[in-house]
């Protein structure tokens, strides 16, 4: 099992980089607030997730159908969503980089969003995923400033696995992860 987390991180990295094919990736900027980026099911009655201290040492909080990745203070983010092998737009080393799996319900939307502000995307429904999150520095995109960007990437995978690929100082890897987020009050 850990070879295949070690491949997956790999592979994740292989892909972020390739130069060929795919559609265009969706590139968007999102106002974040309470430090989260989240993905998940719009039909959720209570989409955010409750974030205990290991969540946020750990850097995500998730449960079926919704995970919430943390993020550093700033108001404006880039997020891109990338699907399969599309090739990214965005310049940067990852900060962080996590791999959670999620699962596209028969419908084919998904939301990315902050407690704020949502956006509908378009990911094959009925579908397992490991979706990789990267946390990459701030910049500028058309003339306008983020103060962080976020790259999902949604890889179809029959047994997709939890991992902290790559952690930041703000984060604690030593502990086991917490897998057992309960919906925001």
């Amino acid at each position: 099992m850990d070879a295949l987390r070690v491949s997956l991180c790999i592979v994740g990295r292989i892909w972020r980089n390739l130069p060929i094919g795919g559609r265009v990736a969706e590139k968007f900027r999102l106002f974040v607030s309470n430090q989260q980026v989240a993905v998940f099911d719009p039909d959720l009655d209570s989409p955010f997730n409750e974030w205990r201290p290991r969540h946020v040492s750990q850097g995500f909080s998730w449960r079926a159908k919704s995970v919430s990745f943390r993020v550093p203070d700033g108001d404006m983010c880039l997020v891109e969503v990338l699907q399969g092998t599309d090739p990214t737009t965005l310049l940067g080393e990852p900060r962080r980089t996590i791999m959670a799996p999620f699962e596209v319900g028969k419908g084919s939307l998904t939301a990315v969003g902050s407690i704020t502000e949502e956006i509908n995307i378009s990911v094959p429904g009925g579908v397992k995923y490991q979706l990789l999150f990267d946390l990459l520095p701030g910049g500028v995109d058309d003339d306008q400033p983020y103060d962080c960007a976020v790259r999902l990437k949604f890889v179809k995978h029959d047994d997709p696995v939890f991992e902290i690929c790559k952690a930041d100082d703000a984060m604690d890897t030593s502990l086991p992860i917490d897998l057992e987020a309960q919906p925001a009050s």
